[in-house]
C-alpha cells in the first residue's frame, strides 16, 4: 500500500513538473540553420578589353557543396557563412590558353574542375518554422583551378564575387571576377578577361 501512494505521489510530482516547465525542441533555438547544402548550374561568358574575343558553342558550369550557417542577429534570420565545394566549368573561344593570343578562326576548348571556398554575408526572411522565405546571399569565393599545360595561361587562384537571391526553391545565382583570369604574358591580348556567371542555385537544407 505504502508503494502504491508512493507511486501516485511520483506520479503527482511529474505531472506538475511538466506543466510548469517546458523543454525546448530544436524547433524553438533562435540560432537556427538554414541552406547549408547547394548545388547550382551557370551559364559561362566571356568579358574582356579586346573585341576579337569570342566564344563559341554552349559554356557552362556545375558545382556543390557545404555552407556552415553562423547565425548573428537574435532573430536567426542574418548570418554568415564558410564552405567547400568543387565545380566544373567548359567553354570553347577563340584565345589559345596556353600563349595568350588570339586566333580569329580557331576555337579552343577549355575544360577544368575548381575547389571552391565560399564566403557569404545572408539575410533571409525566416524563422524557425518557416520553409519558403525570400534570401539575398552576398559573397566572394576563392577558388584552386586545377588546370593543365594546355590551358596554362589561366590562372589557377582566382576569386569571384557572388551574388545569390530569391524565393523557396528557385534562386538566381550571379558571379563575376574580381580580377582578370590570365596571368601576364608579353603575348597576351586580352588583359582584362574575365568571367561573368548566370545561373540557378538550389539549396536543400
Amino acid at each position: 500500500m505504502r508503494v502504491f501512494n508512493f507511486l501516485i505521489f511520483f506520479y503527482s510530482l511529474l505531472s506538475l513538473g511538466q506543466n510548469s516547465f517546458t523543454v525546448p525542441d530544436s524547433l524553438s533555438n533562435l540560432k537556427y540553420k538554414e541552406d547549408q547544402f547547394y548545388i547550382g548550374t551557370n551559364y559561362v561568358l566571356l568579358k574582356g578589353d579586346n573585341d576579337q574575343v569570342q566564344q563559341n558553342d554552349f559554356s557552362s558550369q556545375v558545382y556543390f557543396g557545404f555552407l556552415r550557417d553562423f547565425s548573428i542577429n537574435k532573430r536567426g534570420n542574418f548570418a554568415l557563412a564558410i564552405g567547400l565545394g568543387p565545380s566544373y566549368t567548359q567553354f570553347q573561344s577563340n584565345i589559345d590558353f596556353k600563349t595568350g593570343s588570339i586566333s580569329p578562326q580557331t576555337f579552343n576548348a577549355v575544360k577544368y574542375m575548381s575547389l571552391n571556398l565560399p564566403l557569404e554575408i545572408r539575410w533571409r526572411s525566416s524563422d524557425p518554422k518557416s520553409f519558403s522565405f525570400w534570401r539575398i546571399y552576398l559573397g566572394t569565393q576563392i577558388q584552386y583551378n586545377f588546370i593543365s599545360d594546355k590551358i596554362g595561361a589561366l590562372k589557377k587562384i582566382t576569386s569571384v564575387s557572388t551574388l545569390n537571391l530569391g524565393y523557396n526553391t528557385w534562386n538566381f545565382s550571379i558571379g563575376y571576377d574580381l580580377y582578370p583570369r590570365l596571368k601576364e604574358f608579353e603575348s597576351i591580348q586580352s588583359n582584362k578577361l574575365k568571367i561573368l556567371t548566370i545561373g540557378l542555385i538550389f539549396y536543400i537544407f
